[in-house]
């Protein structure tokens, strides 16, 4: 009969896990992201930037926002000996899932693009589209960069809305404190 009910409680959880990767959509691999935010760059290096617990208290404070993660997916691309811009990959959590986007950022210190890399949200997917993403180009930090300031939101991605304008947020100060960008 145990042996029984931990079959059942296994097979319990099978459809769960299926229904939880069957909502997942990959839109672009790390190299199709990079070549969206880095068309013309000759070459693209990437690094992990890790935080300490200094620099992530001092990021929280200033900003009001959370860094949970340690470490962070970076890149620098550059052109005929030139940097071209810096990015980094965040997680962002939507409604119930994390929403996987890269964020370009040019050496002065504005976003450059921002493409949606995986959608796990079973509604909401509105904000991987161009006309969604592109109102972040431009953006610097100190600018708004929130919904219903400067960033308009699409109905029925209301929260997936907020996670990318978040996100866009983060990556921005992350840019600074690693790269010193925009001083």
């Amino acid at each position: 009969m145990k042996h029984m009910l931990n079959m059942l409680s296994h097979a319990a959880l099978v459809p769960v896990i299926v229904l939880d990767s069957a909502t997942a959509e990959t839109l672009l691999t790390q190299e199709q992201a990079l070549k969206i935010i880095f068309p013309k760059s000759e070459s693209v290096s990437a690094n992990t930037k890790i935080l300490s617990a200094e620099q992530r208290t001092t990021l929280e404070e200033n900003t009001g926002l959370r860094f949970p993660e340690i470490d962070y997916p970076t890149f620098i691309a550059t052109s005929k000996g030139q940097t071209d811009g810096y990015a980094v990959i965040l997680n962002e959590i939507g409604k119930h899932e994390n929403i996987t986007f890269i964020v370009g950022i040019s050496s002065k210190g504005k976003v450059m693009e921002v493409a949606v890399m995986e959608y796990r949200e079973s509604r909401g997917g509105e904000v991987k589209e161009q006309r969604f993403l592109s109102q972040f180009r431009g953006k610097k930090e100190g600018d708004a960069i929130g919904v219903n300031q400067d960033i308009v939101k699409y109905t029925g991605a209301t929260l997936s809305s907020y996670a990318i304008s978040r996100g866009v947020r983060r990556a921005l100060p992350l840019a600074h404190l690693f790269y010193g960008v925009g001083e």
